[in-house]
């Protein structure tokens, strides 16, 4: 409980904090001003004894500066902008406490301040209402406001943009979340589909399958929840995939994946090259009537990713090929993820040919 009082305090402190820094120098600048002014009139003061009463002079005069600079910030210009229909009343919203204050400073000068701290200081007649004086007046009054309306407007658009940049962060983070939620079922439901070819087939090899995607399902639900893995955990997660699919197809696919790694250690989002591994097999071998290929070739160095796939395919689905949900969801993935990547698909003579070109080290600058 003492705890939870001390930080309430002690986050209250911090936030008066700015303020106190702000009235303490502009307190020593009007008080400045009035030991410039008492030097014109008591020259034969000291200076200890102009600059101290100075000081203290100074510091009435700020409680009217203080009181309309923070009923301005805090209540006049809301109140103007509520009240903008009717023009002569918001401006009066403004103008009449600013009077108000102006007023105020001579009241003080001319009963408290010249009368008990400046010793009876005689001035001259109409000194406070003449053009220099009065207008030096208005502006010492208007500046502290003015700079505590441009601090507060600075700061409010601060904490917008801010608020915008967290609310858009969230968005991306809950569209990569759905894009992720979107590739899991859709891998489950061609992988089960290739287990339950081998179940109708009766194959021995239907077992290992299974044992497979159990291993597969382990990645999914305890590691591809993490930000990044290293590339050597993703080429693993997609060996044990293509082992899965080459069981099915035996003689019939001819596949070649070829690693170039300078670091296994480099990071990757997780599952980021299985969507397009899928699309190879999806819609290369287990729609091809006859013998198929896939190429598949990775290249990681100083920290920029090549990955290069090639697949044949039958005439009749050239009009396939690019839009299934695999690549348009890793496209996507890549604009949310990295700042530096370029996916690229082309067919052309019954092959479908896919690369991608990812600057690992660009993750999260996008």
């Amino acid at each position: 409980m003492h705890a939870q009082l001390f930080f309430s305090i002690f986050d209250v402190m911090k936030g008066i904090r700015p303020h106190l820094i702000f009235w303490l120098f502009y307190w020593a600048l009007i008080a400045c001003l009035e030991y410039f002014w008492l030097d014109a009139f008591v020259a034969a003061w000291s200076e200890n004894k102009k600059i101290i009463r100075a000081f203290y002079g100074s510091f009435f005069y700020i409680i009217p500066h203080l009181a309309f600079a923070y009923y301005l910030v805090y209540f006049g210009l809301a109140r103007m902008v509520q009240e903008k229909r009717f023009f002569f009343k918001s401006i009066g919203i403004i103008l009449l406490p600013y009077l108000l204050a102006i007023l105020s400073i001579i009241l003080l000068a001319r009963q408290l301040v010249l009368p008990y701290i400046y010793g009876n200081i005689i001035v001259p007649d109409g000194f406070f209402v003449e053009p220099q004086k009065f207008l030096s007046i208005m502006i010492e009054t208007a500046l502290p406001a003015g700079l505590l309306v441009a601090i507060q407007f600075v700061n409010s658009q601060l904490v917008s943009k801010e608020r915008e940049k967290q609310l858009l962060k969230d968005k991306l983070t809950t569209e990569l979340q759905l894009l992720k939620n979107q590739m899991n079922p859709h891998f489950l439901f061609n992988t089960l589909n290739n287990i339950y070819a081998l179940t109708r087939k009766k194959s021995d090899q239907a077992p290992e399958a299974v044992l497979k995607l159990s291993e597969l399902l382990s990645f999914m639900l305890y590691e591809s929840g993490s930000n990044t893995i290293t590339i050597e955990r993703e080429i693993a997660f997609l060996e044990d995939y293509i082992a899965i699919q080459q069981i099915r197809y035996t003689d019939q696919l001819t596949l070649t994946f070829t690693k170039e790694l300078d670091n296994p250690a480099q990071q990757i989002a997780p599952l980021l090259l299985l969507p397009l591994v899928e699309n190879a097999f999806k819609h290369g071998a287990s729609e091809n009537q006859y013998a198929s290929f896939i190429h598949l070739h990775l290249r990681v160095k100083n920290g920029e990713l090549l990955f290069e796939m090639e697949n044949s395919f039958e005439q009749s689905d050239l009009n396939k090929q690019p839009v299934t949900i695999g690549l348009s969801n890793t496209s996507r993935q890549l604009e949310l993820l990295y700042g530096e990547q370029r996916l690229t698909v082309n067919n052309a003579n019954n092959i479908f040919k896919v690369q991608l070109f990812i600057n690992l080290n660009s993750y999260g600058k996008v």
